[in-house]
């Protein structure tokens, strides 16, 4: 009987073409890597990851803060609460629903003016 070789699991082995071998040595200025340091941390990366994406030209985003995924997710709540109104507008008529539209614009309103000052354009 021959015996199975069990999997060890986790990732796979990179290729030899997508192991990073070599080695780069950067100095900063003390404000400068403070700057750095800020931005990977924004971007939820290692200061390193952060230079090696930066110097790939990838463009770096900011991962969304959990005030903005809350908006994000009200708003969504929001489209689905238009679109049951949008149901009961074809049944009984934009005069039963008039109310309901109103207060969907009212809450649309002060989240897009809590997202304003969050916006951050790179």
């Amino acid at each position: 009987m021959t015996k199975v070789k069990d999997s060890k699991g986790g990732r796979p082995k990179l290729a030899d073409y997508q192991k990073r071998t070599k080695l780069v040595r950067i100095m900063f200025c003390e404000n400068d890597f403070i700057y750095i340091l800020s931005k990977a941390s924004k971007a939820g990366l290692s200061v390193s990851e952060y230079c090696h994406q930066a110097a790939m030209d990838n463009h770096i985003r900011e991962t969304i803060s959990p005030e903005l995924a809350k908006q994000i997710r009200d708003l969504s709540g929001i489209a689905n609460n238009v679109n049951q109104i949008a149901h009961q507008m074809h049944i009984d008529g934009f005069d039963a629903v008039k109310e309901q539209c109103l207060h969907i614009i009212a809450a649309i309103s002060n989240i897009i003016n809590q997202v304003k000052p969050m916006r951050h354009d790179s």
